[in-house]
């Protein structure tokens, strides 16, 4: 296009201190062009200082004519509202572009194709093929039209193709444009209101169905690819439509002087061209599936007995929370509805490890779920975990939004129960866990979510007969769990509120401790056991120090009695996650930790939630006849029978070895290093 012919060459704002205002009113005297205002700046304009006569001047000259190079300046001086001026000054340098994604992370979700249309042209780039021609059409391109573009499109696109700065290029965001004119819904809605008509077969079309055409094509549907195709040009025509209609109504001749004869985008007779043959297909499903996580990596977990529960908000009639056993890879899947039933659910799969799909804790400062907090404003309705998803681009409901208050309350007081009773319990959220393994979240096709499991290599009863969502979210929940187990896995989250855990595929979580805690009764030989441990170059802990320190802090003697009155009102204030935390930051930052004194089922829950595969429990096991003789008789069974001491003796169904100290110093030295040595082998083996 001609330089003289096109709308840059009427945009006055391109010059220093000439503003959108003052432009009109420019145009009102009939001053269009840049050459006007030099033209009249002796009689009309005699304010403009002689250095912006030199600007306007050079901006003319410099660019010789070419719209191009007129363009870049008015890119740099102009505001993104107007970048529609530059659009219609080089429609030949247009590219129009689109992506399709699995989601709306750039880190956890992928592209799965890509459309663009440029000098009327339709081309597209489906994940897994030959990118030259899409690299092509990018660099080409002086001016890129997307929806929503700048928020989305292009932040994908710049982490597959850094290169090419796609990101830095004018982009003249249609989102932003119409809701100038009033068009403030997405692209679907301004299209059917300024009667854009999309053919029957793709007319509801949205992006979840996108996604599903995406996953169904990835499962073998041969025609969903195409049609996925079809979706993605029929969005691109679309934007040209848009384009050309907010501009021709709303725009040209009012806005700004009808000049020139702009060329309009959109055609009506463009039609999608652009099909895969089946060897192509076949080529572009290997190159996906090749990204797909191996459970088989996860080994350690392979032994162990896994429960994913996708909890239910309230308790009704309709409520169902789904619940799931998985050992291995075969999960076992039902529905229940009261605590007591998920209670005794767990119970019977004598599970190693509970995974829950809720939140189970409250923001900092918070102390109820409900709004008439006190402490409501301040400390606010979200959690960090919950923040920290959104910045990456998963959407995930705050823990205390009104819809969401009974779910967290009954996920809480349900965990405390459940670690009370000597289980693990983990949070896990399986829409971000679905969306880190490649699995179709149940919102867009609760079959599809079904095959991705199968095709993962998840099998079980689930298999042959028809379930609801809420069973297959559960299964991912217990999916979640297995990760934990072996190592591949984030926790996010802050120490002040409990770790949300998502999986971790691409890199195993090397942040272990070797962490041995030593319970037993009375005088059953656990100092001992752990002194000698630390002499192996352990850090040593122990509970009734940090008690102990509590008491000197509050000017109280310490003494046996006072230790276990102490330790008894920490517990009976359920305070014994925060104790736990104290033993934790003592020893912070050590490698190789024993620690001395579990009493409690919580002292071990901790722990393995915490570091649950690198984690063992030592039970020192000794005649409570030969305790009373170590510690003295009378003194022996007082101590025993505080109410502090009675979970001590269930630990020991719970722990990892027993050891035996009836015998001589020798004799428990030598079954500690015998349990040592294995340690260090399952270490080095990573079994």
């Amino acid at each position: 296009m001609n330089y003289k012919d096109s709308l840059l060459y009427i945009s006055l704002i391109q010059v220093s201190n000439i503003s959108v205002k003052k432009e009109e009113q420019y145009w009102k005297k009939g001053i269009i062009s840049l050459e006007d205002l030099i033209e009249n700046s002796e009689n009309q304009l005699s304010f403009i200082p002689s250095d912006l006569e030199r600007e306007i001047t050079d901006i003319v000259n410099d660019a010789g004519h070419s719209v191009e190079k007129i363009a870049a300046v008015f890119e740099e001086k102009s505001g993104k509202r107007d970048f529609y001026r530059i659009a219609y000054s080089i429609p030949e340098d247009v590219l129009f572009l689109d992506i399709e994604t699995t989601g709306l992370s750039p880190i956890y979700h992928y592209i799965t194709m890509v459309g663009w249309m440029m000098n009327g042209k339709y081309g597209c780039w489906v994940a897994g093929t030959d990118q030259t021609e899409m690299q092509e059409v990018c660099q080409k391109a002086k001016m890129i039209v997307t929806f929503n573009g700048t928020k989305f499109d292009t932040k994908f696109l710049d982490g597959i193709l850094p290169h090419l700065k796609i990101g830095e290029k004018p982009n003249l965001d249609l989102m932003h444009l119409c809701k100038r004119f009033g068009f403030i819904h997405g692209q679907k809605s301004i299209e059917k209101e300024l009667q854009f008509k999309r053919p029957d077969n793709i007319g509801e079309c949205n992006g979840k169905e996108a996604i599903a055409l995406w996953y169904k094509f990835i499962f073998g549907d041969d025609t969903a690819l195409n049609a996925l195709i079809e979706y993605n040009f029929y969005d691109i025509l679309g934007m040209a439509y848009i384009l050309d209609k907010v501009f021709f109504e709303y725009i040209w001749g009012k806005k700004i002087p009808k000049y020139g004869k702009p060329k309009r985008f959109y055609s009506s007779k463009r039609k999608p061209h652009v099909y895969y043959k089946q060897k192509e297909k076949s080529t572009i499903r290997a190159s996906v599936n090749s990204r797909n996580f191996n459970l088989d990596l996860l080994k350690f977990s392979s032994s162990k007995r896994i429960v994913g529960i996708d909890l239910a908000g309230v308790v009704n009639k309709s409520s169902k929370t789904g619940i799931c056993l998985l050992t291995d890879k075969y999960a076992t899947t039902s529905v229940v509805k009261y605590d007591d039933d998920i209670v005794s659910y767990v119970v019977n799969s004598r599970a190693d490890i509970v995974s829950i799909d809720a939140p189970l804790s409250l923001p900092v400062g918070r102390t109820s779920v409900y709004n008439d907090d006190p402490m409501r404003e301040e400390a606010g309705i979200m959690r960090w975990c919950e923040r920290e998803l959104h910045s990456r681009g998963v959407n995930s409901y705050p823990a205390l939004i009104d819809s969401m208050q009974e779910l967290t309350k009954r996920g809480i007081n349900l965990s405390v129960r459940l670690r009370k009773m000597g289980y693990p319990v983990i949070e896990c959220f399986p829409g971000a866990a679905q969306d880190i393994l490649q699995l179709p979240r149940k919102r867009t096709d609760v079959d599809l979510l079904k095959t991705g499991l199968l095709r993962l290599g998840i099998r079980g009863d689930f298999e042959n007969r028809k379930v609801v969502h809420d069973e297959l979210d559960a299964i991912t929940a217990a999916l979640v769990g297995k990760f934990f187990i072996d190592g591949y896995f984030e926790p996010i989250g802050i120490p002040e509120e409990n770790d949300m855990i998502v999986p971790c595929p691409k890199e195993k979580n090397n942040e272990y401790r070797l962490i041995i805690g030593i319970a037993g009764t009375i005088a059953a030989g656990k100092t001992t056991a752990s002194e000698y441990i630390a002499q192996k170059g352990f850090a040593y802990s122990r509970y009734s120090l940090i008690i102990a320190k509590l008491l000197e802090k509050n000017g109280v003697r310490v003494e046996r009695a006072t230790l276990q009155n102490a330790g008894g009102n920490l517990f009976d204030a359920r305070k014994q996650y925060e104790l736990n935390k104290k033993v934790d930051d003592y020893i912070s930052g050590n490698e190789y930790i024993v620690i001395d004194g579990m009493r409690h089922y919580e002292d071990y829950t901790y722990w393995k939630e915490k570091n649950f595969k690198n984690f063992y429990l030592l039970y020192i096991d000794s005649d409570p006849k030969i305790c009373a003789t170590r510690y003295g008789e009378r003194e022996f069974y007082q101590a025993a029978t505080h109410h502090v001491e009675q979970e001590i003796t269930g630990l020991r169904k719970l722990a990892d070895v027993i050891i035996d100290n009836n015998s001589t110093f020798e004799n428990l030295y030598s079954q500690i290093d015998n349990f040592l040595n294995n340690v260090c082998l399952e270490r080095n083996t990573g079994n």
